[in-house]
């Protein structure tokens, strides 16, 4: 049986589209779809029923999930195990786009981490809360979720939405009037800051093409594609490089998000609960 393949359906369960699933597995859509159906081809099987654009589970891919989802949880008993015997620690991350640029660009150097390991998983807010909530992840960096009350949250640090633009695109403040002259860029639907943007928009805002990612959306905006709406961590390079400005419109409210590293109450060994407060006090020193 090839594995990769089902792991690849078994992740996909979790999206609506293929398209969906592509993104945030960082796989080309044509090669996801011909795992799964190298899968069901090899078994004379269908686990996906296709409507249209979305697909859903039949009713034996339901019952294949139940078994895979036993098969990566002994996965993950027999990685722990090694890693008890290693003289490494690995602590299993995830964490949305932008966090993942802070962790890379910031964290992973520090020699504080010493040979320790993170593992990175990079993909939406709702997925990161299921993979943490099945135990597929140790820990997740993210904006204050209600939905995680049973976890132990500790403060990182507190982020801002502004609006930026190619210094050259539009005046540093507009007003309700002025927004008409200019287009804003959009994200997918179901991204925050997206249902952000379009519950304060007025009716007459102008949106240009669709950016799938943080870093797709930003490159766009220095090209000139419009006015970016995104925190100001995930900007504050571009516009310190002269790449981007921040623009101020007159009627849009301050919004702040507070981040947080959220973990499961049970109990840690000592290895791992030093190498959690090493990761904290680092990421709360570089935002400081």
């Amino acid at each position: 049986m090839n594995l990769t393949a089902l792991r690849y359906f078994y992740e996909t369960s979790q999206y609506k589209t293929l398209t969906q699933a592509s993104q945030h597995l960082h796989i080309s859509q044509p090669a996801l779809t011909k795992h799964i159906k190298n899968l069901e081809k090899e078994y004379q099987i269908t686990l996906f029923e296709r409507k249209g654009r979305y697909i859903q589970l039949t009713e034996l891919g339901l019952l294949l999930i139940e078994e895979c989802h036993e098969l990566f949880q002994q996965e993950k008993k027999i990685e722990q195990f090694l890693s008890t015997k290693s003289n490494q620690m690995t602590i299993r991350i995830g964490t949305t786009q932008l966090n993942n640029q802070e962790l890379i660009k910031h964290i992973l150097s520090d020699p504080l981490l010493g040979k320790n390991n993170l593992e990175l998983t990079t993909e939406n807010t709702t997925s990161i809360i299921n993979k943490l909530s099945k135990e597929t992840l140790d820990v997740a960096i993210l904006p204050e979720q209600k939905v995680l009350n049973s976890f132990v949250q500790t403060y990182l640090y507190t982020d801002q939405l502004i609006f930026v633009a190619s210094p050259t695109y539009c005046p540093d403040f507009l007003n309700q009037e002025q927004l008409k002259n200019y287009q804003f860029i959009k994200r997918e639907k179901g991204s925050y800051l997206q249902e952000t943007l379009e519950s304060w928009a007025p009716k007459t805002t102008q949106f240009s093409n669709q950016m799938a990612s943080h870093s797709d959306a930003l490159l766009a905006c220095i090209y000139q594609n419009g006015i970016y709406l995104c925190s100001n961590l995930g900007a504050e390079a571009l516009i310190k490089e002269g790449k981007l400005k921040k623009i101020t419109i007159d009627s849009f409210p301050l919004i702040e998000r507070r981040f947080y590293l959220y973990d499961s109450k049970k109990e840690l060994d000592k290895s791992t609960k030093e190498l959690l407060t090493k990761l904290i006090t680092i990421f709360q020193n570089k935002r400081a």
